[in-house]
């Protein structure tokens, strides 16, 4: 099996990639950003996957060892030595914010994010001569996955692990904990101050209203600014801010784009039995649309939660590679 793996190398390099959509962007963050990209030598027309992270992440990560489970490099290998993969070029994009993570949606407070993605798309399909991309991710980064691949035609197949999906059973139990947080404060910003400037991070609570800020950032931005779905003082949502986030939720945001999601080569939509943010309940409803829309899709629910589901890139990766060489049709 040694030489196998040997004989299924992948090549692991780094570009430098300057990205326009996020220069001046309101974070400071950088636009100078490092993206991975695993190629098998035979690279040229092969199919491009950029895969998109899950929140308080960064999609390098994938290249970590870690002695529980595989990185990236490592099953991309093991999948062409075992005959599940010809080989296909991984993208893995630099996305972390200073607000803990991205949603790959543009926004004025946070930096344009969907448009990053598409300019990598744009130029390494140009770099590797292929017009067969496809877009993958989990949790926050299934969301965003969906969330472009559904507007943009250049990205011909899609996979969705546990994607954000019908916010009231995902955010709104989280919303306690933030207020009685966030209400010590004079404002949100005071807090995210002291946040970054603590030496201790990691804490349920303080990375919880971590991820509240954020989707504020990325659901309801005002300018540089965001509005909270809720009141400080009386806990109270705020219903034209929470429309606002409600918008952008995939249980409603894919009916505009039904034209194009039926353009898909494939949708490939997985979630565990007992996620632990109620993700399965807004992938069941993604699907029924999907299903009653007429829009070819697979959709998968497994034993399991929300972590530790790496395991599942298998199957959307063979997916993926499958539908965008043409060799199963929808």
């Amino acid at each position: 099996m040694w030489e196998s793996y040997m004989e299924n190398a992948m090549n692991l390099k780094f570009i430098d990639f300057e990205c326009e959509s996020l220069k001046d962007n309101p974070l400071n963050d950088a636009y100078r950003r490092k993206v991975a990209v695993i190629e098998p030598e035979d690279a040229q027309g092969k199919p491009l996957i950029v895969y998109l992270s899950g929140f308080l992440s960064s999609s390098l990560s994938m290249l970590n060892y870690d002695p529980f489970s595989e990185d990236m490099k490592t099953k991309l290998e093991r999948m062409r030595a075992e005959g599940k993969s010809k080989g296909v070029i991984m993208v893995l994009p630099d996305t972390f914010t200073r607000m803990g993570g991205n949603q790959y949606l543009n926004s004025s407070a946070v930096g344009n994010y969907e448009d990053y993605v598409m300019e990598i798309v744009k130029t390494l399909s140009e770099t590797y001569k292929t017009d067969k991309v496809g877009i993958m991710g989990k949790s926050s980064g299934g969301y965003g996955s969906l969330m472009i691949g559904m507007k943009h035609r250049e990205i011909k197949a899609i996979a969705d692990h546990s994607g954000d999906a019908y916010f009231e059973y995902i955010y709104i139990p989280e919303f306690p904990l933030a207020i009685e947080k966030l209400r010590k404060f004079s404002s949100w910003r005071e807090w995210f101050v002291t946040f970054w400037n603590r030496e201790t991070k990691k804490r349920r609570d303080e990375l919880t209203t971590l991820m509240i800020l954020a989707m504020a950032a990325f659901y309801s931005p005002k300018g540089n600014d965001l509005e909270l779905p809720f009141d400080l003082e009386t806990g109270e949502i705020l219903d034209d801010v929470w429309k606002r986030w409600k918008e952008k939720d995939p249980v409603k945001a894919l009916r505009a784009h039904m034209d194009t999601l039926r353009e898909k080569k494939v949708i490939y939509i997985d979630v565990g039995k007992r996620d632990e943010y109620n993700i399965q309940y807004g992938s069941r409803m993604i699907h029924s649309i999907l299903s009653n829309s007429g829009v070819d899709h697979v959709y998968e629910e497994f034993e399991g939660g929300h972590h530790d589901t790496s395991f599942r890139y298998d199957y959307s990766i063979a997916v993926l590679e499958k539908y965008l060489n043409d060799e199963e049709k929808q």
